[in-house]
């Protein structure tokens, strides 16, 4: 009977790891910025980069005021929920996908692309460029978040 109600425990337990677990990778996702707030950045972004060469820069300016928009629909739906801790210890992955995604801006801003096809296939490649880094920098730095929670709360 005992190592029935041991192995009942033992379940009992690895439940409730798996179950906080969950909630840990639930309130990191919810506590910052969406995904669909980072796609909206990256596809303004990847608009102004691409038109950069052919519209002038008045265009450009009002092209990139189409953030201000977001960022006050950021600020209002994330001003009531948990705020993130900061990382203590966290990775040098993050940062890394970070600097990649500013040497890929660097070299598509030496891309001049003027005809419609060059402007649509830059438009393409930064966007899916960008979404790719951009969106593994966020997922490195909620799995660090995670893990950092893990470790003190350890």
């Amino acid at each position: 009977m005992t190592g029935e109600q041991e192995r009942i425990d033992k379940l009992t337990a690895a439940e409730l790891l798996v179950t906080a677990d969950r909630a840990s990778h639930t309130m990191v996702s919810t506590g910052g910025s969406t995904r669909v707030v980072l796609l909206v950045y990256v596809l303004i972004g990847s608009t102004v980069l691409s038109l950069a060469d052919v519209i002038s820069g008045t265009a450009i300016l009002w092209l990139a005021a189409l953030i201000i928009p977001v960022l006050l629909v950021q600020f209002f739906s994330t001003r009531n929920r948990v705020k993130a801790r900061p990382v203590l210890d966290g990775s040098a992955i993050y940062g890394w996908y970070s600097f990649m995604a500013m040497i890929a801006i660097f070299c598509l801003r030496m891309w001049t692309a003027v005809d419609p096809w060059a402007i649509g296939s830059k438009w393409i490649i930064s966007c899916f460029v960008m979404w790719h880094l951009l969106s593994a920098a966020q997922r490195s730095l909620d799995k660090d978040r995670v893990q950092d929670a893990q470790e003190r709360a350890a």
